[in-house]
């Protein structure tokens, strides 16, 4: 019996170690959707192998809405290797603890440190996300894309002048016109700043503070404007609207920079696109890769940020997605420019002193006077979950339409005319007869 039982768990014990080495040879990946660049997964699998002498194999799945993958971490429901979530989430899973540090010992096998030649601008921002905790955001995150929020109109319904100012989202002549963002967090710093703005033209108050520190005040003034706001909005997505605005149809959407960018390649000459950061000002984000503590293969994902980081590699990302990677080496510089452009714009302060009149375009890159005006997201734990809800509840409230209301009326009138005539004259042929 007893020699049954040592072959029982000799046998668990074999079968728990070619697992776990058989874990090894797997990368899970959780992106957003439609979110990394043609091949790129291939690449890094054939790169892998050639660096390190081992076998892996990448399990690439995707999510509309990071804050569940949170949940999961935090439940113990979580098996994946790398994440890639927006700076407040990335912050948050600083706060409890749930971020494993980047691994850089492969530098010891002379492979280069990409990661060296993200922006000092983009490392700026993610800095400020593990001040409070004493950390260095570097040391758990690497910024991968980023971006602004704005308004992508359809110029053959919307005039620019029209959306210079966030106010267009009260005005009934955009009723069940106004595509939205599903992104509570982005949808939160609209319309803060748009509440603020004179606040912040006078100096009284500043938009970064304002995105940290969402209090009762502010959180209810959001919502009194979002309930205002409803009617205009005709749905909501994180991809789709994107792909909306392609076809010529639709009036306008609250989007991300990328997805307009790459709405307007798509459409091409066929449809008259334009991207516009409202003057109230809206926020920049980063996404980023972080490794969360319950990663099973930190050391695949550490050398998976790393490649992300390689120039070619983030050109390929760029291509597909439409969104500016963070990276900020000669290489992308000299990709990006385009002697075609005809005004050149101030991109020192993501690519350097040699930036300082280069001919790139401004929906990828944003002047420096776009991003004087934009707050950056940050984490407010349990307050953005209130927001949550209230963004939830407003996607969720139904608008009357009073003009589908009166026609069905005029209608159901006239079809009531029509039958009591109809029997009035077969009154009137029945008396007859």
């Amino acid at each position: 019996m007893k020699r049954l039982l040592a072959i029982f768990v000799s046998t668990l014990c074999m079968l728990g170690i070619q697992a776990q080495n058989d874990r090894q040879q797997i990368l899970k990946v959780y992106n957003w959707d439609e979110y990394i660049g043609v091949g790129v997964i291939e690449k890094f699998e054939k790169w892998y192998k050639e660096v390190t002498g081992c076998t892996i194999k990448v399990e690439y799945e995707t999510y509309d809405y990071p804050e569940e993958m949170f949940a999961r971490i935090l439940n113990g429901q979580a098996d994946f290797d790398i994440f890639c979530p927006p700076e407040y989430l990335a912050e948050r899973m600083m706060k409890h603890g749930t971020l494993s540090p980047i691994d850089t010992s492969f530098v010891e096998k002379g492979i280069p440190n990409w990661m060296k030649h993200t922006s000092p601008f983009i490392d700026g921002l993610l800095q400020h996300i593990g001040e409070n905790q004493g950390l260095s955001a570097k040391d758990y995150t690497v910024g991968y894309l980023w971006g602004t929020t704005g308004v992508l109109i359809n110029k053959k319904y919307v005039k620019p002048e029209e959306v210079y100012s966030w106010s267009f989202l009260f005005d009934s002549k955009f009723r069940n016109k106004v595509i939205m963002k599903d992104s509570f967090s982005d949808v939160y710093n609209v319309f803060i700043n748009y509440a603020y703005y004179a606040d912040v033209k006078s100096g009284a108050t500043n938009r970064n503070l304002l995105a940290e520190y969402m209090t009762n005040r502010n959180i209810a003034i959001v919502e009194d404007l979002l309930s205002k706001a409803r009617p205009q909005m005709k749905s909501f997505g994180v991809d789709e609207d994107k792909h909306m605005m392609v076809d010529g149809s639709n009036w306008l959407s609250v989007t991300w920079n990328g997805d307009a960018r790459w709405a307007m390649d798509e459409a091409g000459e066929s449809v008259d696109l334009q991207y516009v950061v409202p003057q109230e000002g809206s926020d920049c984000w980063v996404d980023c890769w972080v490794i969360p503590t319950c990663a099973k293969n930190p050391k695949a994902a550490s050398y998976w940020i790393n490649f992300l980081c390689r120039p070619d590699i983030a050109l390929l990302c760029m291509e597909e997605t439409g969104y500016s990677s963070a990276i900020a080496s000669p290489e992308i510089l000299k990709a990006v420019t385009d002697e075609n452009i005809k005004e050149p714009i101030d991109l020192s302060y993501f690519f350097g002193h040699d930036a300082s009149a280069v001919r790139v375009d401004s929906v990828m890159y944003p002047k420096l006077s776009t991003i004087e005006r934009c707050s950056f997201l940050r984490d407010s734990g349990d307050r953005q979950e209130v927001i949550r809800e209230i963004w939830e509840k407003t996607k969720n409230t139904r608008i009357i339409n009073y003009w589908q209301i009166a026609i069905v009326g005029c209608l159901l009138g006239v079809l009531a005319i029509a039958i009591a005539l109809l029997f009035r004259r077969i009154k009137i042929a029945t008396t007859k007869g």
